[in-house]
C-alpha cells in the first residue's frame, strides 16, 4: 500500500463524512460538526476522524457523545459510498487547534497591553 492510496481513502472518508454531518444524518445534536482531517491507518483497520464543534465545554463533550453513538451509523453511510475492501472504525477526535490558537491570541493581547501600559 503506497502513502498516496491512504492519502486518497482519508480525502474520501472525510468528503463523505462532511456531507452526512452537513446533512445531520436524522440527528440534529451534530449542527455545528467540522470534519478538519481524517488519519487511516496502514491497514485500514482505524479512521482517526478529527472534528471541530462549537459551543461551550459541556455542548463540546454533548457532541462528542453523540458522534460516538452515530459512528455505526456513519462507518455504514461511508461503506455505502467508498468502494473498499475494508471499511475502517471512525474515532472521532475534537481537534482544538481553533480553541488553542484562541487562548494564544488572548495571551499575547495581555502581553501587548501590559506592554504598553
Amino acid at each position: 500500500m503506497t502513502n498516496v492510496r491512504i492519502q486518497r481513502v482519508n480525502a474520501e472518508i472525510m468528503r463523505v463524512l462532511t456531507l452526512a454531518l452537513r446533512d445531520k444524518m436524522g440527528n440534529h445534536h451534530l449542527a455545528g460538526v467540522t470534519v478538519r482531517m481524517v488519519e487511516t491507518t496502514s491497514d485500514f483497520s482505524l479512521a482517526r476522524v478529527f472534528v471541530q464543534v462549537s459551543g461551550d465545554e459541556a455542548e463540546k463533550s454533548r457532541v462528542m457523545s453523540e458522534l460516538d453513538r452515530a459512528s455505526g451509523a456513519l462507518r455504514n453511510h461511508v461503506a455505502m459510498r467508498v468502494t473498499m475492501k475494508r471499511i475502517p472504525e471512525l474515532r472521532f477526535i475534537l481537534d482544538r487547534g481553533r480553541d488553542n490558537a484562541n487562548r494564544v491570541d488572548e495571551l499575547l493581547a495581555q502581553i501587548n497591553s501590559i506592554k504598553q501600559d
